[in-house]
């Protein structure tokens, strides 16, 4: 991506990166790519693998940030985290899939979070796996 959408994005995985280590996560990978494609974090959660897709919009005229995690874009994600947990030999660990949403505002011409919101175990991994 590039442009104010990649730049908005990028801005996206920083505050989300930001926001799960406050919460005591452990980033292991962003922007982690395989043939499969692409997921925006990869985190450690006590024992737990979450892979985490990052969402941002800058206006309300677009919607619900979480609403545009379609069950493709779920099916994926879930591609890319298995070939995640196949090359790091990971398969015995717990793993979820998690959203970030992250709404902007404009603060005197420049973007900033106007609200986070973290849906742990947004979906499930589909049954096709």
């Amino acid at each position: 991506m590039t442009g104010e959408r990649g730049r908005l994005g990028q801005a996206g995985e920083t505050e989300a990166e930001r926001f799960l280590r406050a919460k005591g996560y452990t980033i292991v990978a962003r922007n982690y790519r395989s043939g499969a494609g692409e997921i925006d974090l990869v985190a450690l959660s006590r024992q737990t693998v979450v892979f985490v897709e990052v969402r941002s919009l800058s206006g309300p005229q677009f919607g619900d940030p979480l609403a545009t995690v379609t069950p493709r874009k779920q099916r994926h994600i879930a591609r890319v985290a298995l070939s995640y947990l196949s090359r790091h030999r990971l398969h015995d660990r717990a793993a979820r899939f998690d959203v970030i949403g992250i709404r902007w505002q404009n603060d005197r011409g420049a973007k900033r979070p106007a609200r986070i919101t973290h849906i742990q175990d947004a979906f499930e991994l589909p049954s096709a796996y």
